[in-house]
């Protein structure tokens, strides 16, 4: 025993001499080795886990159903009536100018219009009757001037413009009508005392025919103009004749 202790110190001592002469001394440090069995196990860092819980959130998706308007269009449809025409006496000229229609005649004319009433208008005629509600009225026509004469030519009263008149009551139309008068009715009559045939003076309804009418009324001869609205005399103007 002592003998192999003494030969290791020899060896040991060899060893030295022989790397003394290196000036590096390197020291070799062993990995660590963890042998089995060893209870102690690398710490694992694991980073805590944060568990979030959530209250559940349930979405609902809104609906939203857009119907689309009906825009109904109404086309208005305007109807546009004419204004009848008022048929009023001017008390400024009774005589009443031909109106348009009227083929030049005075007034609404002359020509029989077909109908089996009076239509509204002016009318010069004669007044062959009078009573219950009504006017028997001989419509007839009234010219003046070259249409005076034209008329006076064709119904054979003249040869040419020098035996002319300047007016003619033309009576050709073999119609007559059966007038309402209106119960409003206005009236005037040729007063020959008065001096003044051209402006007639007004009476009420009930006191016509006047006595002192220049002319017998009623008669095939008691000629006037017969101002007819909504088919009704609504005046009845006596018309003076030479």
């Amino acid at each position: 025993m002592r003998r192999l202790g003494l030969f290791l110190v020899m060896a040991l001592l060899v060893v030295t001499a022989a790397c003394g002469d290196d000036d590096t001394f390197v020291t070799t440090t062993a990995p660590s080795t963890t042998q089995a069995g060893d209870t102690t196990a690398p710490t694992t860092t694991v980073p805590d886990a944060t568990t979030t819980t959530g209250a559940a959130t349930s979405t609902t998706a809104e609906t939203t159903t857009t119907t689309a308007a009906t825009t109904t269009t109404t086309t208005t449809t305007t109807t546009t009536t004419t204004p009848e025409v008022v048929y009023l006496v001017d008390t400024a000229h009774f005589f009443p100018d031909p109106f348009p229609g009227s083929g030049g005649a005075h007034g609404s004319g002359c020509v029989t219009p077909g109908f089996d009433a009076l239509p509204n208008g002016v009318w010069f005629g004669f007044a062959e009757a009078v009573g219950g509600g009504e006017i028997d009225f001989d419509l007839a026509c009234f010219w003046t001037g070259p249409a005076a004469c034209t008329a006076q030519i064709a119904d054979g009263l003249a040869s040419d413009a020098s035996e002319c008149l300047d007016y003619y009551p033309q009576n050709n139309v073999a119609t007559t009508f059966e007038v309402p008068i209106a119960s409003g009715a206005r009236v005037w009559y040729v007063d020959m005392l008065s001096g003044d045939v051209g402006s007639p003076t007004e009476i009420p309804l009930a006191s016509w025919p006047h006595p002192d009418s220049f002319q017998d009324c009623p008669s095939a001869h008691c000629s006037v103009w017969l101002y007819v609205n909504g088919g009704q005399a609504t005046a009845i103007v006596e018309q003076y004749l030479p």
